[in-house]
């Protein structure tokens, strides 16, 4: 299933907000693509993209993902692809994520992707997925860019932990800007992350999260590894709606900046689905960042509205 973030020091620049933008780097994009990454709301089949997800509700273990589609379900349900289109738009306190001064904007995303999730034995279950993410800016255009992401991974139950599901996934993100043109960066990334479900009923349940990710990046400034926790609770308040209330945290180490930072999520979610493919999201996040850097220090408050379209097959 399917990374809310700082700003990242990059060739020794970074974006400074005083009402107007004064100096650009990549970081901005860099930082809300890895925000989107934590906190997406279109479906995902990986368990370990389940690390976050603000903007809206986090793809988790209870959905109609891997985590009770493909475990807990029989065999003969199984629909191992998933297609998805969707777009949303966010409202974000501060576009830059900057410690002072921070300007407020609107966000549009168009996103389109597809999973494979094929069953490989009585326990592991593979998972391959592409997506492409377009973000457009109202006010600071000049930050839009484009997102690739191409994963590959696996997922298992732990024997020796009873109820607990493991996953191990390689992602591939690639920014560009002007219209798929220039790299603007990339990142090679691998994942694990334990997860469990705490069932009180149907209709609602706890499930929680650990994951390390370890990243490489360029610009290598950019590279980061990541240590994180996610609590998260899960209520289907009627038939068609559901509503996700869910904290994260995490720490980042930048490998190549001598930068630390601790990173805290705190995020609601409602989601209704119209039919049997297509869905209406709303969420209201607020995330903080402490980091030993000077000038790294933000806090920003996102409110979001979507929809998607997603088929199983």
């Amino acid at each position: 299933m399917k990374k809310s973030l700082p700003f990242l020091a990059v060739a020794g620049s970074f974006v400074l907000f005083a009402g107007t933008l004064v100096s650009q780097t990549p970081s901005p994009q860099v930082e809300q693509a890895r925000q989107y990454g934590n906190s997406s709301s279109f479906p995902q089949e990986s368990e370990a993209n389940v690390s976050s997800m603000p903007v809206f509700a986090p793809p988790t273990p209870g959905d109609n993902d891997l985590g009770q589609q493909l475990i807990l379900k029989s065999r003969n349900q199984i629909q191992p692809w998933t297609a998805y289109l969707g777009t949303d738009l966010t409202r974000t306190s501060n576009v830059g994520l900057s410690e002072n001064n921070a300007s407020h904007d609107l966000i549009w995303r168009s996103a389109a992707g597809v999973s494979f999730s094929p069953r490989l034995s009585d326990r592991f279950i593979g998972n391959f997925s592409i997506s492409q993410d377009v973000f457009r800016y109202d006010r600071f255009n000049e930050f839009n860019f484009e997102s690739l992401n191409v994963g590959a991974g696996v997922s298992t139950r732990v024997p020796f932990l009873r109820g607990v599901g493991a996953t191990v996934e390689f992602n591939y993100n690639r920014l560009t800007s002007d219209g798929y043109g220039s790299e603007l960066f990339s990142e090679k990334t691998v994942e694990f992350t334990l997860y469990r479900n705490f069932i009180l009923s149907r209709a609602h349940y706890f499930y929680a999260l650990a994951g390390v990710q370890l990243g490489w990046a360029d610009p290598e400034e950019a590279s980061r590894d990541e240590f994180s926790a996610l609590l998260g609770y899960h209520v289907r308040v009627a038939r068609n709606f559901e509503v996700d209330l869910f904290y994260r945290a995490a720490y980042y180490y930048y490998t190549d900046a001598s930068r630390d930072d601790v990173n805290q999520t705190v995020q609601l979610n409602a989601r209704y689905n119209l039919t049997k493919w297509l869905a209406v999201n709303a969420g209201l996040s607020t995330i903080f960042n402490s980091s030993d850097r000077v000038g790294f220090d933000y806090d920003v408050v996102n409110a979001s509205v979507g929809i998607f379209a997603y088929f199983k097959f």
